[in-house]
């Protein structure tokens, strides 16, 4: 008798949460059956999170006339949690940061269920970036640095944070800490003022050429066994190469880690049918996002779907199922 109450509770409460799901997909519909709102949570303006945003803001009121779109300087893990309370509708996050979401895990503080991947687009390689004329040449030597690991709560603390950890090191080793955007972190570094600066970008990445041509950079690798540690820690943390002609100042190919750039959506206010539509607007505008962004210049169906990360929208699911992509279970 008990396990027949328990398995009535449990059809109950998944019949409860369907039915929220479908009356918060109502409340973002306007009398057409469109989303009223889109908003997007990107990261800070002149990076390519914000700039891709901005198109596809674009190309969603070309589907959608009647709705309205806002980009939201938002952050990896700002967000998943911005899609986890409701505030975004669509969002962008590094691959990484999706298993901690999902788990609970270190920056999340209960597991986010409503945040589904519409595509992989790019990798996001860990940059850590020091001038040409420095003393820092591995992980070690950012002992007592002034080092920028981006702004707070974006991915390249957590990255930082978890390659110190290798090296039993962490910020009180390190000399100060500077929570700073790219284009500022850049500039300190120009003045003198930075010593290195963690940058999860994809390269080529413009900030990056243009402090190689005003002063000479270098990057700072990772060791084989630092990138399977890190594979074991996260499983988003895949093994990548910076090649030598990727800037100027290289002078070998640089071992890091790159995530992946990952489009999710609130399942709770994006429906399946616009799920769907949004999965086939990345797919027939590849040209615009890689006029966007050279770095999108790989994207297509089969690379996202090669590279996903977390639970597919069911749009999105039923898109690949209907380009042939996903592999019969």
């Amino acid at each position: 008798m008990k396990n027949y109450k328990v398995m009535i509770f449990g059809v109950v409460l998944v019949l409860v949460l369907a039915a929220c799901q479908e009356e918060s997909i109502e409340d973002n519909e306007n009398e057409d059956g469109e989303p009223d709102n889109f908003s997007i949570g990107a990261a800070a303006t002149g990076g390519e999170w914000h700039s891709i945003a901005a198109s596809m803001s674009e190309e969603i009121q070309e589907i959608f006339p009647e709705s309205n779109t806002d980009i939201v300087e938002g952050g990896s893990i700002a967000n998943l949690t911005g899609i986890h309370e409701g505030t975004f509708d669509i969002g962008f996050s590094n691959g990484e940061a999706i298993p901690l979401a999902e788990e609970a895990e270190g920056e999340f503080e209960e597991p986010i269920d409503n945040a589904k991947t519409i595509a992989s687009l790019y990798p996001n390689p860990l940059h850590i970036v020091v001038p040409e004329s420095s003393d820092i040449y591995e992980i070690e030597d950012l002992e007592g640095q002034n080092v920028s690991p981006g702004l707070a709560g974006y991915s390249g603390e957590v990255m930082l944070q978890d390659v110190l950890s290798l090296y039993d090191m962490d910020y009180d080793d390190l000399g100060n800490i500077e929570y700073i955007g790219t284009q500022d972190a850049a500039e300190l570094m120009r003045d003198g003022h930075l010593d290195a600066w963690v940058g999860v970008l994809g390269p080529p990445a413009a900030v990056i050429d243009e402090l190689d041509t005003t002063m000479g950079i270098r990057l700072i690798p990772l060791e084989p066994e630092d990138t399977e540690a890190l594979y074991d820690m996260n499983e988003g943390y895949a093994e990548y190469t910076i090649e030598e002609e990727t800037y100027g100042g290289l002078e070998e190919d640089i071992l890091t880690i790159a995530p992946e750039t990952v489009l999710i959506v609130n399942e709770d206010t994006i429906s399946e049918d616009v799920g769907y539509e949004i999965t086939q607007m990345m797919f027939d505008n590849q040209e615009t996002w890689a006029n966007v962004t050279n770095i999108m210049e790989d994207f297509d169906a089969e690379y996202s779907i090669e590279n996903i990360v977390g639970d597919l929208h069911p749009g999105a699911e039923r898109y690949y199922e209907e380009e042939g992509l996903l592999e019969d279970e």
